[in-house]
């Protein structure tokens, strides 16, 4: 078990206000559709899925207890493997419970690193991981995963296509709020087309912080070819990243569950504000570098 011990005194609030240490183990599902349930530790939701032998789980947030005995108790198929659909921690912090981890090759180095707030928690780094990639298909018996490499929000970013149920678990690279872009519109449009042909294999998109119509998709594709068309946009605002953190009549120090701990926001988010520029277009954004447009 991972020794969340010395984050006993501060405490995380859920959505319902319940408050507890963040050194307990806090636990919540729900059923999403046949054999799938959506899982919430702290962090980013996690999801279960059945195959006809075996389970899987699609990562695996940073809450403290064991995830993988948490979802044992909702399916009677076994489940071992994990996959990641990219290298942030709150995504990859819990791997180590499982006998293996599927993930991008850029995602392997990367995976290990705890955010600042988990100092003095020592995380395994040694578990086994086994690489994939575009066209690869993660084995789960009549339920298989086909992957794809859409890296933005991160640089290994993988998205993972289940037609049985009809969905695509999609990570953090697509927000209800829009896509903020690290690269630039032309990679982007490229990702997005390069799951174009597939669209028809799916509904809905299950990403780490909320589940989405698949016209999520079609909106960011529509949006990128406008922008490339040549419609640039208005300035981008300023943004900033608020603390979370709050001290209550007790003195205890509190954080809100799911959001970013203090400290482990983006830093320096603003930089080259002056060349981004957001465009909304068939109701979604994007916000871009008019450097990296081409990109």
């Amino acid at each position: 078990m991972i020794d969340f011990s010395c984050k006993k005194d501060i405490f995380l609030e859920d959505e319902d206000g319940l408050i507890v240490p963040m050194s307990e183990p806090y636990f919540r599902s729900k059923l999403i559709a046949p054999g799938t349930w959506q899982v919430l530790s702290d962090g980013d939701y996690s999801y279960l899925l059945e195959g006809d032998d075996e389970a899987l789980l699609i990562d695996s947030g940073y809450g403290a207890g064991d995830i993988r005995a948490y979802c044992q108790t909702l399916t009677k198929k076994p489940l071992s493997k994990i996959a990641n659909t990219h290298d942030h921690f709150d995504h990859t912090a819990n791997n180590s419970y499982f006998d293996l981890a599927y993930m991008s090759a850029e995602t392997k180095s990367l995976a290990t690193i705890p955010f600042p707030s988990f100092a003095g928690i020592d995380f395994p780094r040694d578990y086994p991981v086994q690489i994939v990639g575009d066209g690869d298909v993660i084995p789960l018996k009549g339920r298989e995963l086909l992957v794809f490499e859409i890296p933005d929000h991160a640089v290994g970013s993988l998205a993972f296509l289940d037609r049985k149920e009809r969905i695509l678990f999609s990570g953090d690279e697509f927000m209800l709020m829009g896509k903020n872009l690290n690269g630039g519109v032309a990679h982007w449009l490229a990702m997005l087309q390069k799951l174009a042909p597939y669209r028809k294999d799916f509904d809905r998109l299950c990403a780490g912080a909320w589940i989405m119509d698949a016209s999520a998709f079609d909106a960011q594709l529509a949006c990128a070819k406008y922008i490339l068309d040549g419609h640039e946009g208005e300035p981008a605002e300023a943004g900033h990243f608020p603390s979370t953190e709050r001290f209550d009549e007790a003195g205890r120090r509190i954080w809100k569950r799911r959001l970013p701990h203090p400290g482990d926001g983006p830093k320096n988010m603003n930089e080259g504000i002056e060349y981004k520029r957001t465009v909304h277009h068939g109701g979604t954004s994007i916000t871009y570098d008019l450097r990296k447009l081409h990109e």
